[in-house]
């Protein structure tokens, strides 16, 4: 009876919702141009605002004028200040809760939570839901347990009164009353600080229930499959009732076929781009992107890539940017963040709604011969290459292969776990170097004729390396991913050193290149690692 009623009213919302965001598409830089402007008041009389005369802002232009590009580095001071007891800095008050999110250069980076920067957040899982219930029907959703896949529930003290925590668990803490009694693995799991226990005790309590939907980031997920299966090992009947997949975090294309196999079938899916200092887009259509979320109370602008490093670069907002082309998105929102860089790259891809897609990070690409590869491209290759070859990835990154006397062209190393290792891997690498050349002019051409870069290195190391390494550089949990592409070797060299030796082999890497892959994926395409090696900062655990 809960559940007719409460998906009655779900139905309802979710109908009520879809209506909303087509209005919105209609005035997408009025509604822009009023969050900007409610926010500045709002912080006219803060540190920050005074000292940016917010009083004088009437428009987009106004603020721009007055206000740079920041990034976490130039609000760190700023929140220091916050921390150690002084109100009204950058936003009104003084928050107490805030959120650490793993950074490239400043290292883990904490990120006020205000009350207002709550309620954003929650209305984009609020969105997804919605968009789940609108899929499969709102009574069938509430008609047993959501397993939501996140974060520690458990604060620790910061600061004066202060408490951080994982935003994901920050949410889970203030779930709706009528979601508390669907919420799985409950309070008490997700409150286990470990993450591995964490996992295991979330697999003890999913296995027995009827799952109506997951939520959660697809590498993830695919691990705690792999608990489940320690004790039930066909999950495919586990949840015959489970129907939809709420993921964000990671490309789903890569885990695609894995999730297929495991489940025995697809889901409906639903992909978020929730950002611990923000919540950017959820997907409301089947292809073509991301809805970029207009009523969050976030102003939104975008920074063409070429521009970053310059000392006043070109700012775009929803009214002028082009399709397909890379922008650095910034934010402005209710947490006291004013146009920062979140340090994603976004590609557009529809106007009416505003669509995009996420195609990398600011600083995760590779460049060493000027073949300037980013995440989407790689991961694009990486599918087209699997799908070719009958293989399957349980994760992989890839890193610049710098000349030496032996190689005096240099080139990429892929270093790539298989959850099923490709049939031919010669062919597996041709599909990818073919791959990557239509997707990339810059690489085709400085592959032609291996004038600037030789062919690429696939090298596939033993079942759980990536988690070693994870759990060795203490990056277990929701808030980690593995970067897809850097342009050093520090991440590289570290998984192949963890690595460890193939089956009757002598070392720690054996050279397959000349031949079929048919044995275990324990073992490499090409030889090219030195295990006595200094460790890297990587494999001693320093971001």
């Amino acid at each position: 009876m809960i559940a007719r009623i409460g998906g009655v009213l779900l139905d309802r919302l979710a109908d009520r919702r879809r209506r909303a965001l087509e209005a919105l598409a209609r005035r997408p830089m009025e509604a822009q141009r009023a969050a900007l402007l409610d926010l500045v008041r709002r912080a006219e009389g803060t540190r920050f605002g005074r000292s940016h005369d917010f009083a004088g802002i009437r428009s987009i232009e106004d603020y721009q004028a007055r206000v740079g590009v920041g990034q976490y580095l130039d609000f760190r001071p700023l929140w220091t200040r916050v921390l150690e007891g002084e109100r009204d800095v950058t936003w009104p008050g003084r928050p107490r809760y805030w959120t650490k999110t793993s950074g490239t250069t400043a290292g883990d980076k904490t990120i006020p939570v205000t009350d207002e920067a709550f309620a954003s957040h929650r209305k984009g899982g609020w969105d997804a839901l919605l968009l789940a219930a609108a899929k499969v029907g709102g009574e069938h959703l509430l008609g047993g347990p959501m397993l939501f896949l996140g974060g520690c529930t458990r604060l620790s003290p910061i600061g004066v009164n202060g408490l951080v925590g994982d935003l994901s668990g920050l949410v889970a803490r203030r779930l709706p009353p009528g979601l508390r009694g669907r919420y799985s693995p409950g309070l008490d799991v997700s409150s286990i600080p470990d993450w591995e226990t964490r996992l295991a005790a979330a697999a003890r309590r999913v296995a027995g229930q009827d799952l109506r939907l997951l939520s959660g980031m697809p590498s993830w997920l695919l691990i705690l499959f792999d608990e489940v299966s320690r004790r039930h090992p066909d999950v495919t009947d586990r949840w015959p009732n489970l129907a939809v997949l709420i993921h964000g975090g990671v490309a789903f294309a890569p885990y695609r076929l894995r999730f297929e196999e495991r489940l025995g079938r697809r889901l409906d899916r639903i992909e978020v781009y929730p950002a611990s200092e923000g919540f950017v887009a959820v997907q409301t259509e089947a292809s073509g992107g991301l809805t970029l979320m207009l009523d969050y109370g976030i102003f939104y602008e975008f920074v063409p890539v070429e521009d970053l490093g310059l000392g006043r670069p070109r700012r775009h907002t929803v009214a002028d940017v082009e399709l397909d082309r890379s922008y650095a998105i910034l934010l402005t929102t209710p947490a006291g963040l004013w146009s920062y860089i979140l340090g994603d790259t976004v590609r557009f891809t529809a106007r009416d709604p505003l669509r995009l897609v996420i195609t990398g990070r600011v600083r995760h690409f590779v460049n060493a011969f000027g073949e300037n590869v980013i995440v989407e491209e790689v991961e694009q290759a990486m599918v087209s290459a699997c799908d070719a070859n009958g293989a399957e990835v349980a994760e992989f990154t890839v890193a610049p292969r710098y000349p030496s006397a032996t190689d005096p062209r240099g080139g990429h190393d892929w270093i790539v776990e298989f959850h099923r290792p490709p049939r031919d891997g010669q062919r597996f690498v041709r599909s990818i170097d073919t791959a990557l050349s239509a997707l990339n002019t810059d690489y085709r051409i400085t592959r032609t004729g291996d004038v600037g870069m030789t062919a690429p290195r696939v090298l596939a190391v033993a079942p759980g390396t990536f988690h070693q390494w994870m759990r060795t550089a203490g990056k277990l949990g929701d808030q980690h991913k593995v970067p897809r592409v850097m342009n050093h070797r520090d991440l590289a060299d570290a998984l192949l050193a963890a690595s460890r030796p193939p089956p009757g082999g002598n070392g720690r890497v054996r050279d397959l290149t000349a031949a079929r892959l048919t044995a275990s994926p324990e073992r490499f395409y090409s030889p090219g690692v030195n295990p006595e090696r200094r460790p890297s900062r990587f494999e001693r655990g320093i971001p």
